[in-house]
């Protein structure tokens, strides 16, 4: 089968012909009709996990796959069944950039769920990771109708959900943007965009909120610029950083609540996002699609920043 994966930590990820794998006890055989890229795959391609791993590693954590054979003790699903889902288990190395992968019923540390009938592959396959993110970490910091938020990459991944997730809570949002991304992101429920390309941000939120902002919701990889615009948020507010970039120092303030999140309970996270997509509440942007063959520069644009919405791989 035809696989995107490394050979060794750091390797540079490669098509590669490999074996069709077999489903284990527990797992199931799924054929992928699409997939989607997402800033942990860099990580993964890396090394940087400290989880077990299998080379070649076959990367892609976000799927959506035809179950074709059942392992042993299966139950819940059957051959023909459609699912999706982050298939994030250990060891690492079984992923979703490929033609095959087999995943287990119970991910240990993702989640597997029945596609919706009528949902398109690239929605389903597009909104696991970036959709359960988005959704955990407003819920964790309390988000509610009548707050102000600022998103810090507002038009990646994480942050086309998390936008139209805190809009739809009543919040309102401030977005960092790019000018010509503005009426994009406004859509998608912004009700203010700052442009980090031509001022400060923190200059531009501190004109339009003096009193500082409820909740700053970090998607960017800078510890320095997250804990300068911590100073944004209003006594008693909440800051959140989805890449772990909160400092000790900031984590044990007493002023606001900090945190790095970390997703809990996936499989109810899962379902609980794709029942806002499935309805329309909720959409899915996608940038871009790539074949398979195409993954490997997508994977590279994506660790450069600056996407737009999502990034699927239709295999």
């Amino acid at each position: 089968m035809r696989a995107i994966a490394v050979h060794t930590p750091g390797g540079t990820p490669e098509l590669m012909e490999l074996p069709v794998p077999s489903p284990a006890r527990g797992e199931v055989l799924l054929e992928l009709v699409a997939a989607s890229v997402n800033p942990i795959d860099a990580g993964i391609a890396q090394g940087r996990m400290s989880m077990p791993s299998v080379y070649p590693l076959v990367l892609g954590v976000d799927g959506v796959g035809r179950v074709v054979e059942v392992g042993e003790a299966v139950r819940g699903f059957k051959r023909g069944d459609m699912l999706h889902g982050q298939f994030f288990r250990t060891p690492l190395g079984h992923g979703t950039f490929a033609d095959y992968t087999v995943v287990t019923e119970f991910p240990d540390n993702g989640a597997l769920q029945m596609v919706p009938d009528g949902m398109p592959a690239d929605t389903a396959a597009a909104l696991p990771t970036a959709g359960m993110t988005a959704l955990g970490v407003l819920e964790a910091m309390g988000v509610t109708a009548g707050q102000s938020v600022l998103i810090l990459g507002a038009t990646g991944g994480v942050g086309v959900f998390a936008v139209q997730l805190a809009a739809a809570r009543g919040a309102e949002v401030i977005a960092t943007a790019r000018p010509d991304a503005d009426r994009w992101i406004r859509q998608l429920g912004a009700a203010q965009t700052t442009d980090y390309t031509a001022s400060d941000i923190a200059e531009q939120v501190r004109k339009s909120h003096p009193g500082g902002v409820d909740a700053l919701l970090d998607l960017t990889r800078d510890p320095d610029r997250f804990s300068a615009y911590t100073g944004l948020v209003r006594d008693g507010g909440a800051a959140a950083s989805v890449t772990l970039t909160a400092a000790p120092e900031l984590l044990a303030s007493e002023r606001i609540a900090v945190s790095n999140f970390m997703m809990q309970d996936k499989p109810d996270l899962l379902a609980r996002i794709t029942a806002e997509v499935a309805s329309g509440r909720i959409t899915v942007p996608v940038q871009q699609t790539v074949t398979l063959d195409q993954t490997p520069e997508a994977l590279a644009r994506n660790a450069a920043g600056g996407a737009r919405g999502k990034t699927t791989v239709r295999i």
